[in-house]
């Protein structure tokens, strides 16, 4: 193997010099791992295991010799390509809701269009089909067919279709890309969001963020390859010129002791964009010197490069040698533990000029603490070399000699930040009772660092943190409790992921996992929303996940959750609203079928299509566009198999059917009585047929909120679709009943009078009323009256165990039989 090589197979080291491999499609860490030849624990992680190499892994820099030992299936790239295969994809709760609600519509329409049939058949409308030289059968099949389509909902699907299609273009717009349309509303369920690390939590730009000397300790602030930034004291008081000089000074052995390079472009907004070419922890260091007002052209003009000693793992350090003024300095860089037993003396009173015996114990307890944060410490150290020397045979050996002295200037210590976005939607997430857990392949203490960081970690696990290794180890009982209390996960193998995913769906939580690797893409497949990166993500990744990420940001999921509860709401308004719409017509008909004093049906076939496949839809489109309400991320997720037809839709069903009955029924009989001798049947059916589309229009209006109320500026400012909806409907009503031909001809109407409006606007205002009446007090007051006696008769559902979360208390279960259907699993335990 040497530089540039992509390797054919795992094999097992047995020569290496200067070996690095890219090994981040498997582990997910983006730096290069330096190959040996010792042997290693079976036990551990991809990641450290430095004396193998992995197939279609890329070598970087150096050459070695392995012997292969694993290939094809039994490679480790294989076995994600099994893992992929082999986990079943989970069905949403959505398409498992609309199943149910398909078979109980089914089922309720067919006994109502039976019993229409046979009311028709031996009715009090037999004498009067029969008197009227009509074939009853004919007629009574006709009625129960027209019932049927009446309560049939036609313009569900599409609506709800376009529903989801909006979410999904709301998303997109909002660099959140779904791939699969029913995920848009299960992403309004998720309980737990499982994600990466490097470039999803964090910017994947290694930044500077604390230099120390022999004296002082400066924070750096500014985070990414932007060298934008300013040197701070620990109080946060910006430095003093002095200061800042000793660490511009400081930074120059950095600067020059680097084979790295910072590049600025621009980003797809035109705005400016740094990007790092090179090693990315050589290029924070880069940047800081930046901030520190160092101009990299003419430091290396003025110091040119004359002798390098690479960096290798065995020694842990770089070198250069730098001419300045006819005099040779060597600028060393590298692991902190290594050179500051190497040092002999150290810059002092932050003048570089002075010098001073080293104190190890101090620069030992500053890296200690340094390390502690999570943080990459490094040395930054120089030396005198003599012009005789032959830079040509420069060896690391060179700086162990007797006649070196090695002195330390300082530390630099160096983090991927966290996104400064990330922070506040991570504490959003914990408002709406969803968990974050970070799963990473970089080492626990630095994981837990910035896990910290992020509010990740709470008081109650803020010490916890389980490997790889760890949870290979656990029985199945023993890894659902860990997840269930644990939030960071350090040295995760594709293997580890996907017992996190199945160890929290096994405890009804809804999860997320994101990637961006190869590694991850059975974990992708596996969670309920798999969400890939758009920009670092692999095309394999891509494939098996629901929803890319254009961004790559932790910040755009919580978006996106937020977009799927306004969706799940959206559909639950539009099935509240269509639902007492369709029984509404089908029990007028039905009832009328039974009075034979009616004079006939109030509503006629053409007319229940034209309100399922017209009114219904367009005013469907209309909450279909409902933004938000302003609570939506305050409450707890809902539950993961949350019926669709719940308590809330069949009490509003029953609650406003009942009323849109005896409305349209009723002025079909006031209308036959009043004036004397009443109007024609199709004056009669034009004001029946009017108030069943104007009681929708007020009815839409509520449902625009399910359980606040309606009497808000919102109502009239909050969706600009309203008004074209309802402008539309009354539009097309009006043409109904006053264009000739179209009235009398195929609706079967005749135009209304004023007085026939005044009843059917008055009617209207009343249903609005009375809605927002019970919205007021059924729900906050007479529910939890009720709720103890239906808990008596086991009508309420008692609920799962909830995860370690701020809001798990408010987190219930519904039908176990669908949690089987919805996660794939066993039977769940109560």
């Amino acid at each position: 193997l040497k530089s540039g090589d992509r390797v054919p197979a795992d094999a097992r080291m047995i020569y290496v010099n200067k070996l690095q491999v890219q090994e981040s499609m498997l582990t997910g860490e983006s730096d290069p791992v330096s190959k040996n030849m010792l042997p290693v624990d079976a036990k551990l992680g991809i990641g450290d295991r430095k004396c193998m190499v992995y197939s279609a892994t890329m070598c970087t820099t150096g050459e070695g010799t392995a012997v292969v030992c694993e290939t094809g299936d039994s490679a480790e790239i294989g076995r994600i390509s099994q893992l992929v295969s082999s986990v079943e994809k989970t069905k949403t709760n959505l398409l498992v809701q609309l199943e149910i609600l398909g078979i109980w519509i089914a089922v309720f329409v067919v006994i109502i269009a039976l019993g229409a049939f046979f009311l028709g058949m031996f009715g009090p409308f037999k004498d009067i089909w029969e008197n009227e030289n009509k074939t009853v059968w004919e007629q009574a099949f006709k009625n129960a067919v027209a019932i049927a389509v009446a309560m049939i909902p036609e313009g569900l699907p599409a609506v709800v279709t376009i529903t989801l299609a909006l979410g999904v273009t709301a998303m997109a717009r909002q660099n959140a890309i779904i791939r699969q349309l029913p995920c848009v509303e299960t992403l309004g369920s998720l309980t737990v969001i499982c994600s990466d690390k490097t470039g999803t939590l964090t910017k994947n730009e290694m930044t500077v963020v604390a230099v120390r000397s022999a004296k002082s300790h400066f924070d750096v602030t500014g985070i990414g390859y932007a060298p934008k930034g300013d040197f701070v004291d620990r109080e946060k008081v910006p430095v003093r010129e002095s200061q800042l000089a000793f660490i511009k000074d400081m930074l120059e052995v950095g600067t020059l002791c680097n084979n790295s390079s910072l590049v600025q472009t621009t980003d797809v907004t035109g705005g400016e964009k740094w990007e790092a070419a090179g090693n990315p922890t050589e290029a924070a260091i880069l940047v800081a010197g930046k901030k520190a007002g160092i101009d990299t052209k003419t430091l290396y003009d003025n110091k040119p490069l004359r002798g390098s000693i690479p960096f290798e793992s065995d020694h842990k350090f770089m070198a250069t040698v730098n001419e300045s003024n006819g005099i040779l300095t060597m600028n060393v860089k590298g692991a902190a533990d290594r050179l500051i037993d190497i040092c002999k003396d150290q810059v002092t009173d932050d003048d570089m000029k002075k010098r001073a015996p080293i104190d190890k114990e101090y620069w030992q307890q500053a890296a200690s603490e340094l390390s502690s944060r999570g943080l990459r410490v490094l040395a930054l150290c120089v030396t005198g070399i003599s012009k005789s020397l032959d830079m040509e045979s420069l060896e690391p050996a060179y700086i162990y000699k007797k006649e070196v002295t090695l002195t330390m200037v300082g530390l630099v210590a160096i983090l991927d930040p966290p996104r400064e976005e990330c922070i506040p939607s991570i504490n959003e997430a914990h408002t709406a009772g969803i968990e974050v857990k970070m799963i990473t392949g970089d080492h626990a203490q630095t994981a837990l660092a910035i896990a910290k960081m992020l509010n990740i970690v709470d008081k109650t696990n803020e010490h916890i943190v389980y490997t790889g290794p760890q949870l290979d180890e656990m029985t199945r009982p023993e890894l659902e409790d860990a997840v269930m209390k644990c939030n960071v996960f350090a040295r995760s193998s594709p293997e580890n992921k996907i017992q996190i995913v199945q160890a929290l769906q096994a405890r009804h939580q809804v999860s997320s996992m994101t990637g961006d690797g190869v590694n991850d893409a059975p974990a992708l497949k596996a969670a309920n929303i798999g969400v890939a990166m758009g920009i670092t993500g692999t095309d394999v990744s891509k494939e098996a996940s629901q929803m890319v990420l254009a961004d790559d940001n932790f910040a755009t999921i919580i978006v996106a959750v937020r977009e799927g509860r306004r969706v799940w709401d959206n559909l639950r308004k539009i099935l509240i609203f269509n639902l007492p719409v369709n029984l509404a017509q089908g029990l007028s008909v039905f009832i009328s079928l039974a009075f034979s004093g009616l004079g006939g049906v109030p509503l006629t076939a053409i007319q229940v299509l034209y309100v399922n496949m017209i009114t219904s839809v367009t005013m469907g489109l209309m909450l279909a566009a409902e933004p938000a309400e302003d609570t939506i991320m305050e409450r707890p997720p809902r539950r993961p198999n949350k019926r669709l037809l719940g308590k809330l839709v069949l009490w509003k069903c029953l609650f406003v059917s009942v009323q849109m009955v005896a409305a349209v029924i009723g002025v079909f009989k006031w209308a036959q009585i009043w004036p004397d001798g009443g109007y024609s049947i199709k004056k009669r059916r034009g004001e029946a047929f009017t108030v069943l589309i104007f009681m929708e229009i007020a009815f839409s209006f509520t449902t625009r909120y399910l359980k606040q109320s309606a009497f808000r500026k919102e109502m009239l400012t909050g969706n600009k679709w309203a008004y074209v909806s309802i402008a539309t409907v009354a539009g097309l009503q009006f043409l109904i009943l006053y264009v000739p031909g179209l009235n009398d001809t195929v609706f079967e109407v005749e135009g209304i009078n004023g007085w026939q409006w005044l009843r059917v606007l008055i009617i209207s205002v009343i249903l609005f009323l009375v809605v927002e009446l019970e919205k007021a007090l059924v729900d906050p007051l007479l529910f939890p009256m009720v709720k103890p006696l239906l808990k008596k008769l086991g009508l309420v559902t008692p609920r799962y165990e909830g995860l370690r979360s701020r809001y798990s208390e408010t987190s219930d279960t519904e039908d176990p039989e669908i949690a089987k259907k919805v996660n794939g699993k066993s039977e769940p335990k109560l």
